[in-house]
């Protein structure tokens, strides 16, 4: 049996996603007419599909062996922020259990696994006891075409992937890994990889000089023993903040410790908890551990390691390298680029449901991608487009490419519309253009109106091989002090009178725009 745990942070994260993420928590943003975790918990939905799809007699892939059976959502939002969200995904994934676990506090990557371990290894009530093989890790601001199936592979067959003279040592995490360029490397989390065995070798968490092309993508694949390492983690930082230097523990006090924590107050836990971080803490530890001693901590980029050299593993990280498409939603410039992967990744899936109807991935619901010219109720579509069915649409609208409209909007007569996302409710004036924007829930766009942003924003250098999105730009121009290139955003509520034009430019919710913008952020 398998868990997912989707780490979606909480009200604190995401202000570069802001104005988007001032009226709805930014894991609940819709992209592809799904929000954003959602992509996250259709990805293990399907793997348990694949499952189904796998005769039993086929033990060389592990595909067919597990699947993942509850979903957890890691964060510290208010409960009632994801309360409908919840009641919706357990209608739509009737065969995952899915549900949400609060943090006390912003603990880390890692520190919010380690406080709800005993949560993410229980078995489910109806499993009969069964035990927990793994579970999978997931950053709910990541995009992508999920290979989780491969991540299982190399996970349980490691034996393959380690040399005959080397000594085979359990695998604790797999990490899903892209290539990028050397460039646009140092601002993500930097992996050294043995290209024979997978096994990580160095890492560091957004270097100040080049390491590796190989980077983090922020989903992992662990194993329960990986809560041994976050515990020795957890006593040694918390040895080090108490006495001032790093003590060595044996191996029965670390128990004896552990035990005593368990046996404190809820309330003394929750007060205990520590920030740990997946990425400095933990990877760091384990990169290029080989049975002897970890790599040292103190070395290499940004020094934020806190983790002495010298402390015991007992286990080995691997990469699993893809080439599926991959980015991160840091930007609302980033949920434009996704819209249009997403879309096509929802299209080939239906193709292949045509094709091969023995195999059963059905979608949800709401969703669906309106490929032909000419629609059905009558309005053009061009490319991969998504059409809540409690939208309207006027029939001699034109839709496409990668265009998202969501529930209830209502777009008007002549209006054309490309690369943009329309939010909930809201309204398109006749025979206006919107291209590269997102307009946002409730906001009105007058007739003749032109919302425009800029392409080049949401898009990765298409001459240049493995190059992604760029993290961030600064928001304004160094030497005008004009806004730099992004798409065009309408926040909430955002009331755009007839005949405006709106180019790159961003507006803060509930404002109503008189007179047209070029390159300004209005507040």
């Amino acid at each position: 049996m398998l868990k997912a745990v989707i780490l979606i942070g909480g009200p604190s994260k995401g202000t570069r996603f802001r104005p988007l993420s001032l009226d709805v928590p930014k894991p609940l943003f819709p992209v592809a007419g799904l929000p954003v975790v959602q992509h996250h918990i259709d990805a293990c939905y399907r793997l348990g599909q694949k499952r189904s799809s796998i005769s039993e007699d086929n033990s060389n892939s592990n595909v067919g062996k597990y699947c993942v059976a509850e979903v957890l959502l890691l964060g510290y939002y208010g409960d009632d922020e994801l309360a409908e969200f919840l009641l919706t995904a357990t209608q739509s994934y009737p065969s995952l259990r899915i549900r949400y676990l609060r943090e006390p506090d912003a603990l880390g990557t890692a520190g919010g696994l380690y406080h709800f371990r005993d949560t993410i290894l229980a078995p489910l009530d109806n499993s009969e006891g069964e035990q927990v093989q793994a579970f999978f890790v997931m950053n709910g601001d990541v995009c992508a075409d999920f290979p989780l199936d491969e991540m299982l592979d190399m996970h349980f067959n490691n034996n393959s992937h380690q040399s005959q003279h080397q000594q085979k040592q359990p695998v604790l995490i797999t990490v899903m890994a892209t290539e990028t360029t050397r460039q646009q490397s140092v601002h993500y989390g930097c992996m050294v990889v043995d290209k024979e065995t997978n096994i990580i070798q160095h890492y560091v968490e957004k270097p100040s000089t080049f390491v590796s092309n190989t980077v983090n993508c922020g989903v992992y694949l662990c194993s329960p023993r990986l809560f041994d390492t976050i515990a020795d983690i957890h006593l040694e930082i918390l040895n080090s903040n108490g006495n001032g230097n790093q003590q060595n523990i044996s191996s029965n006090n670390k128990n004896n410790i552990n035990q005593q924590q368990q046996q404190k107050p809820v309330e003394e836990r929750v007060a205990g908890a520590m920030v740990i971080w997946m990425e400095q803490d933990v990877l760091r530890r384990l990169a290029g551990e080989s049975g002897s001693s970890c790599s040292s901590m103190s070395s290499g980029g940004d020094g934020s390691g806190r983790i002495k050299k010298g402390s015991k593993c007992g286990g080995v990280a691997l990469a699993a390298t893809t080439r599926n498409w991959w980015s991160q939603l840091k930007t609302a410039g980033a949920a434009i680029y996704a819209n249009r992967h997403y879309l096509a990744l929802r299209q080939q899936r239906q193709r292949l449901l045509q094709r091969e109807s023995v195999i059963d991935l059905p979608l949800p619901s709401p969703v669906k991608c309106r490929l032909a010219t000419a629609d059905p109720k009558g309005y053009s579509t061009i490319g991969n487009v998504y059409v809540h069915p409690s939208a309207q649409v006027h029939p001699t609208a034109l839709l496409g490419p990668n265009v998202s409209v969501g529930e209830g909007a209502f777009i008007d007569q002549g209006v054309r519309i490309k690369e943009s996302i329309v939010l909930q409710d809201a309204v398109i004036g006749q025979h206006s253009l919107v291209m590269h924007s997102i307009i946002g829930r409730r906001a009105k766009v007058g007739a003749w109106c032109r919302v425009e942003g800029s392409a080049a924003c949401s898009d990765p250098n298409p001459n240049v091989a493995y190059a992604k999105m760029t993290p961030q730009l600064p928001l304004f121009n160094a030497l005008d002090g004009r806004l730099n290139p992004s798409i065009t955003i309408l926040g909430c509520g955002v009331n755009v009178e007839s005949e405006v034009v709106l180019l790159n430019s961003i507006v803060l919710p509930y404002k109503t725009l008189t007179r047209s913008y070029k390159n300004e952020i209005i507040l």
